[in-house]
């Protein structure tokens, strides 16, 4: 039996509710925009920092998450800026630098690129949604809330730590 591997709108605002109640419980700081007008623009949003280290020196980023629906490939789709302390938007080698995964350029490239928002009309790091489809197709029997499981897939590229209380 073939599983849809795509989601509603629908069902992405209410994962995107779910989740974002959860981040509630465990003061973990998503925010949850929803447009009324234009559901499709529904998303949640984090700001946060990150502490990395490269060639033995600490640094602290700070980093704008959003979690959107992308309507031609009808998934959950992740986009994000990273800046570092000086407000310098982060260049996409240095986050492939930073990334936990370790991806030739080219590889990378074809995962994470820089392309204008689709909500925000500006230049975001997004995460290609063309195998999220099939990842997701897989999993989503066993998922309690897609975004989640969505997440759990992508945090090891940028290093973002997603408490285990979601999968509760």
């Amino acid at each position: 039996m073939e599983q849809n591997s795509t989601l509603s709108v629908e069902d992405f605002v209410v994962a995107a509710t779910s989740f974002y109640e959860i981040s509630n419980r465990l003061a973990d700081g998503w925010k949850l925009i929803k447009d009324e007008n234009e559901t499709h623009k529904t998303y949640i949003k984090k700001h946060t920092f990150l502490q990395v280290e490269r060639d033995g020196v600490q640094s602290l980023l700070k980093t704008e998450l959003v979690i959107f629906f992308n309507l031609s490939y009808g998934v959950p789709a992740f986009s994000f800026n990273i800046w570092n302390s000086s407000g310098v938007l982060l260049t996409l080698e240095e986050i492939r630098h930073m990334s936990f995964v370790t991806l030739n350029q080219k590889e990378f490239y074809s995962v994470i690129t820089q392309q204008e928002h689709p909500i925000f009309l500006r230049p975001y790091f997004i995460v290609h949604p063309c195998h999220t489809a099939e990842l997701l197709s897989a999993l989503r029997e066993g998922s309690k809330n897609i975004i989640v499981t969505f997440l759990g897939l992508i945090t090891p590229l940028l290093k973002l730590d997603l408490s285990m209380e979601y999968g509760l």
